[in-house]
């Protein structure tokens, strides 16, 4: 009898330290699988994962066992700074604690972080001792990427080889020789001895006669080959570029091409810091308007944290030229995100990339 309130007590309190640590592992596995969810790139019916705060919250309830959660609070972020600040979106509030999904799409760009907070309540089955409820909270944070640069190997149409290198194709010297055989009839005779004329027929003796006529060939010919002269875009020889510029409302990079070659384009890929990049007035934004490069230009209205320019596609010419990028109004903070990159598709050149971090 003794015995039995301390076994039953023992009993009971091995029963609710498990409800505590399953409880706490509930909300942190809850936690960073909704996290996990949320950073996927892709869509769901044309909702991008990091929008879908049903879908995100549902992932988490599917750890709820023995517990229901309080609260699933959807956040994002820039990142953390080195001293362990948080980075926060324009007019986003990044403490786990808020609320914020929905977030517009663009507002985000590659690195951003989804942040998933998920709490819930633990309380005694049976209050033996007077304590309060307690409170578990657990946070996950994932980076998730909106765009990926992805290079084709689509081959141009309408390339031409620059220069041709002849091929020797000897014609075969020939020479014929025919023996004539020409018969000769040779009459021999006898004068005749005494009263009896002996008469010899003709006899005919066939001597051979080889006759050779030659014949002239002509000396051998040559037919030409068109052989491509072979590109290279690496290399002092090749394809290289300055540094990244910002001035007023243009980007602009120096490209120099001494490959010898016009060069065509597969894709142009541009990052800005589209949202905070202009630091005066109520209009923080960067729109991208116009593309110019050898006098070929492209006009818009792109406004995302990167993009591939849309059917746009200019040459290069040979030697030093520059490629701009102008938008709606001055460039006044640049974030570090800023990056150009051209596909080169001449063939010698393929998916050759003039990269400016590079």
């Amino acid at each position: 009898m003794l015995a039995l309130p301390l076994l039953l007590l023992l009993i009971y309190g091995t029963i609710e330290v498990g409800r505590l640590i399953f409880i706490f592992s509930s909300v942190a596995n809850a936690s960073r699988q909704a996290a996990q969810y949320g950073s996927a790139t892709g869509e769901i019916d044309n909702v991008a994962f990091y929008q879908n705060c049903d879908g995100i919250r549902d992932v988490a309830n599917e750890s709820a066992y023995i517990v229901a959660f309080d609260e699933i609070n959807i956040t994002y972020d820039r990142g953390i700074n080195k001293d362990g600040t948080q980075i926060p979106i324009s007019d986003i509030d990044p403490n786990p604690k808020a609320d914020t999904c929905p977030i517009d799409q663009n507002m985000i760009r590659n690195g951003d972080r989804i942040i998933v907070q998920v709490s819930a309540r633990y309380e005694p089955i049976i209050s033996i001792i007077p304590i309060d409820p307690l409170e578990i909270v657990s946070a996950s944070a994932h980076t998730f990427l909106v765009s990926i640069p992805i290079v084709g190997s689509a081959m141009p149409t309408g390339f031409f080889a620059e220069t041709s290198t002849p091929s020797r194709v000897p014609t075969i010297l020939t020479s014929t020789s025919s023996p004539t055989i020409a018969a000769t009839f040779t009459a021999i005779h006898i004068p005749p001895s005494g009263n009896t004329p002996t008469n010899i027929q003709p006899v005919n003796t066939i001597p051979p006669t080889l006759t050779f006529t030659p014949t002239r060939t002509s000396l051998p010919t040559y037919t030409p080959s068109i052989t491509p002269t072979p590109i290279s875009c690496s290399g002092l020889s090749g394809v290289f570029h300055g540094p990244l510029t910002i001035v007023d409302n243009i980007m602009k990079m120096r490209i120099n091409n001494q490959s010898g070659h016009v060069l065509s384009t597969a894709q142009i890929y541009l990052e800005w810091n589209h949202d905070r990049g202009h630091q005066s007035g109520n209009d923080t934004t960067l729109h991208l308007r116009q593309i110019l490069i050898a006098d070929q230009i492209w006009n818009g209205d792109i406004q995302t944290p990167s993009a591939y320019i849309p059917a746009f596609y200019p040459f290069i010419p040979i030697g030093e030229s520059v490629i701009e990028f102008r938008f709606h109004q001055s460039y006044d903070l640049a974030d570090g995100t800023e990056r150009i990159i051209i596909n080169i598709s001449t063939p010698g050149c393929t998916n050759y990339p003039v990269d400016s971090r590079n």
